[in-house]
């Protein structure tokens, strides 16, 4: 087996030896070469069952001569230490301050409060502080707050109340509160309580396994670790209540954060704590960005940093992901603050893609079984960010690891799998870990399951995914990536003020086929990022321009960073207008500096296309394909671009320039081809000067690799290194249309049902090509249709001279093909054309395809496939051949 780039979650349920044998061998059969164990959850995890069946899987790999991951808790988010931690180390759980407040209009002389009253068990006063109000609303004069904490003596609170209307805030340390489902797990920014879930769960198994550590063991799996202050993906300090709900907001705390929040925010942080709840001054938003600041700079160092600390140590890694979900990235409740943060601690960067991302949902929102989601930031934010992490730490080694396919339904079949890859490889990511093998018999948690005890209809053909999966991450793991455009993260906008997102900015130019990387603020900074020849570089990765999403407010070192960069020589290019204040700054002469700076430009989304359109020179694109997707590497085999159509309806025709004297193969991954034209090919036309023109067509679902540089030899070489390819050809494997002839296949069909439960297979009474997925056919009928047909051909002259291709139309939604009874190839997803070339003869022929559909049909009764519509069953045609 050549290197895996595949890395599927393998649940445990606590199965037979003999079954969890069976599903590790299936995956080294079908491509994989490691795999992560997750409890779902282990009836007996860190006990004696648990450790039984780690030796049986971690025997079976070592024999095999493969590679284990563990998952870092007895289930999702991981967090948890498997209940231990609230038993053993109490103290350690999660910790939040809370506010309670008492309204009264002054003057009140000799008044006292009964604060005690308000604290529930294990709670303690931190701070009282007393603000007047504006108007008897939530907003606050500023000037007016003042730290009463030393009033209170055994729990009464003895002030006399000014004039005007004030508001007593308490402020109790409580771990009540917040999300229920992680309501006992571990404190994730103070590094003495994270200890302790290392000491549960990492260091249980280092002490039986060391041996193993760093060679069979690789390393550890973190799922979605979070805050969990709220239960949502919209938490921000200054939300009265959690959002959508009722109950009052509580925000992440832990010993050191008052320290550093006083350094940064330079005042007693009892006069402050008020503003995390209400105030709509500047300054309560200052201070909602510094708490913001220091909680997500806390997660990350306290703990997944801390974590992956540990992990290097004992010579094994840290991979995983947080939650992204609708922005939560730069937010508290599900989310870690900030995803650059968080993820800095991992030995790759991560993301997790479950039932989010889907084709044609480009923006909007639309519903799932876990709400509406963002389709916006799914569609261009989500993998972008994650991979742009890989690009600019050198310690992830450009690495992407992606949690795919999971929750999607059994509707989610072999064409999905290709398309999402697709989708998520084209914008960089280079590690795909499946969602899920799971042993258990019918398993009804979070299909689809890809092996399924050997009932997924279409694991037969698995191996075709898995080894077009391969090629594409192997490809797109070797030289540099190539991007013309960095844009800022947005986090710390979010965090105090209007703001926009990112991702409408990498949408403006991957639409118009222009590559980017999601660049942080603190990746700005002169260790870090310098500008060399005007472009911007950090790490190994250069950018022509920085973009600046449109922020209300931003931080004083993120305005100096941009006025060094651009004094330097980089393009800046702020979006629809200049910020209007600095936190902590809100007279700033840095804002004038920055609208008279050289280099600093304010432009529309609308204008980023053409900005950068006029600095490319090769590999330019003519017209307007919104659904191409393009991602440049550079390699020891040239210039290397990867173009995937992401429509499922249009064809893209267009032409792809290259430098003149340059010479360009193509390689098609789904056939393992290197070929020299992509027919029909313009050799000779001339586009702008030292440019030569090729015709570039992808049908819905295709995608295609093209070398472009000084020699064919280096590009045969890497094809032949990495995928074993011997021969260039001089032409696809698969003509695209149009094509000079066809022949409908107009004579009756045989069909038969394979999977009946007497065995063997049935044939149905019929005689043409439909959806058999109607009522009096078979709605609920999930397996393989075999059709067969005999047709005859007219050869003449021509054999010899014309090449034949089998067209097999819309078919749902694999086809296994066979012409004379000679295998003639495997599809997956359109286009389902073959080379049927001397197959076929003059005459009479049998063709024979074997359709398989997904379990949807037989196993659809799921939150997951029924809030999705399903395709149709079967072979629809119409099947022609033709001829070229």
């Amino acid at each position: 087996m050549n290197k895996s780039y595949i890395r599927p979650l393998f649940w445990q349920h606590g199965e037979p030896e003999a079954v969890l044998k069976e599903e590790i061998h299936q995956m080294f059969q079908n491509g994989i070469d490691s795999f992560i164990v997750e409890s779902r959850p282990h009836p007996d995890y860190l006990s004696y069952d648990w450790w039984r069946d780690l030796d049986i899987i971690i025997a079976e790999a070592k024999r095999l001569g493969m590679k284990v991951w563990i998952f870092d808790d007895s289930a999702f988010p991981s967090g948890y230490g498997a209940g231990k931690l609230k038993s053993l180390y109490p103290e350690a759980g999660k910790k939040y301050v809370k506010e309670a407040h008492i309204d009264a209009i002054g003057p009140l002389d000799g008044s006292s409060f009964r604060i005690r009253d308000w604290l529930k068990q294990d709670e303690k006063i931190i701070r009282v502080t007393a603000a007047r109000r504006k108007g008897n609303y939530e907003d606050l004069e500023d000037g007016s707050l003042v730290d009463i904490t030393s009033l209170e003596e055994d729990g009464i609170l003895y002030w006399d109340v000014p004039e005007g209307a004030w508001r007593i805030f308490l402020f109790l340390l409580t771990g009540n509160g917040g999300e229920e489902w992680t309501k006992d797990y571990v404190n994730p920014i103070d590094r003495d309580c994270v200890d302790r879930f290392i000491q549960i769960i990492y260091e249980e198994h280092y002490q039986r396994y060391k041996e193993e550590f760093g060679t069979v063991i690789q390393g550890f799996f973190s799922d979605e670790p979070r805050f969990g202050n709220a239960a949502s993906y919209h938490m921000h300090p200054g939300d009265w209540t959690e959002y959508g709900g009722t109950a009052p907001a509580v925000f992440p705390w832990s010993r050191r954060l008052p320290e550093l929040l006083e350094a940064e925010c330079g005042e007693d942080i009892g006069k402050l704590l008020p503003y995390l709840w209400c105030g709509e001054s500047g300054h309560a938003k200052d201070v909602r960005f510094a708490y913001q600041d220091q909680v997500s700079r806390l997660f990350g160092t306290e703990f997944i940093g801390r974590i992956g600390e540990w992990c290097r140590a004992h010579k094994v890694k840290l991979i995983g992901h947080v939650v992204e979900d609708n922005g939560a990235h730069a937010r508290l409740g599900y989310g870690c603050g900030h995803f650059f943060r968080a993820m800095e601690g991992m030995d790759a960067s991560g993301l997790d893609v479950v039932y989010q991302i889907w084709p044609e949902y480009t923006q909007g929102r639309h519903l799932t079984p876990f709400g509406y989601l963002d389709s916006y930031f799914y569609y261009w934010g989500l993998p972008k960010m994650a991979s742009s992490l890989a690009h600019l730490d050198p310690k992830k080694k450009g690495v992407t690891v992606c949690e795919i396919f999971g929750a999607y339904g059994w509707q989610e079949g072999l064409k999905l799998m290709k398309w999402l890859t697709d989708h998520v490889c084209v914008r960089g990511i280079n590690r795909l870990i499946p969602h899920a093998f799971s042993p258990k018999e019918k398993d009804e948690d979070c299909p689809p399951h890809f092996y399924a005890r050997g009932e997924n209809p279409q694991w037969d053909y698995f191996h075709v995914w898995s080894d077009y999966a391969n090629r594409l991450c192997a490809l797109l793991s070797e030289g540099q990536h190539i991007a013309d455009a960095a844009v800022l993260y947005h986090a710390e906008a979010e965090w105090g003020g209007e703001y926009e997102p990112f991702e409408i900015a990498v949408k403006a130019l991957a639409e118009a086929q222009i590559d980017c990387d999601v660049v942080p603020a603190d990746y700005l900074t002169q260790d870090r990022a310098s500008v060399r020849d005007g472009k911007l570089t950090i790490n190994e990765e250069s950018y022509g321009a920085l973009i600046v999403p449109y922020a209300q407010a931003l931080p004083e070192t993120t305005v100096r960073e941009l006025l060094r960069l651009a004094e330097d020589g980089l393009t800046v290019l702020i979006m629809r207008d200049y910020p209007e204040r600095i936190y902590f700054k809100p007279d700033s002469m840095l804002l004038t500096k920055l609208r008279g700076q050289e280099n600093i430009y304010v432009r529309t989304y609308e204008d980023l296309p053409e900005y950068f359109r006029k600095e490319v020179t090769a590999g330019k694109i003519e017209g307007s394909f919104p659904y191409l997707s393009v991602m440049k590497r550079k390699t020891s085999a040239g210039t290397l671009y990867f173009f995937v159509n992401e429509s499922k309806y249009k064809t893209v025709r267009t032409t792809f320039s290259v430098g003149e004297a340059e010479k360009l193969l193509w390689y098609d991954a789904m056939e393992n081809r290197l070929f020299r034209s992509c027919l029909p090919e313009k050799d000779g036309t001339k586009g702008e000067a030292g440019q030569a023109q090729r015709e570039l067509i992808l049908e819905p679902y295709q995608s295609l690799f093209a070398f472009c540089g000084q020699t064919e030899e280096k590009a045969g070489l890497l094809a032949g290194e990495l995928f074993g390819v011997q021969e260039i050809y001089e032409d696809p494997a698969v003509l695209p249309e149009p094509c000079s002839e066809t022949e409908t296949l107009a004579g009756a069909f045989r069909i038969y049902i394979q999977n009946v439960p007497e065995g063997g297979r049935k044939q149905l009474e019929l005689s043409f090509l439909c959806n058999l997925a109607v009522p009096g056919l078979l709605p609920e009928y999930s397996g393989k249709i075999c059709y067969e047909t005999d047709f005859s051909i007219d050869m003449q002259e021509d054999e010899g001279k014309k090449k034949y291709y089998l067209d097999l139309g819309s078919v749902y939604e694999t086809a296994e093909v066979f012409v004379n009874g000679s295998w003639a190839g495997i599809r997956i997803c359109p286009p389902y054309r073959l080379d049927v070339t001397g197959l076929i003869h003059a005459g009479k022929n049998q063709l024979t395809v074997t359709v398989a559909n997904t379990l949807a049909k037989e196993r659809g009764n799921n939150v997951f496939d029924r809030a999705m519509p399903q395709e149709p069953t079967g072979l629809l045609g119409p099947v022609r051949i033709i001829k070229a």
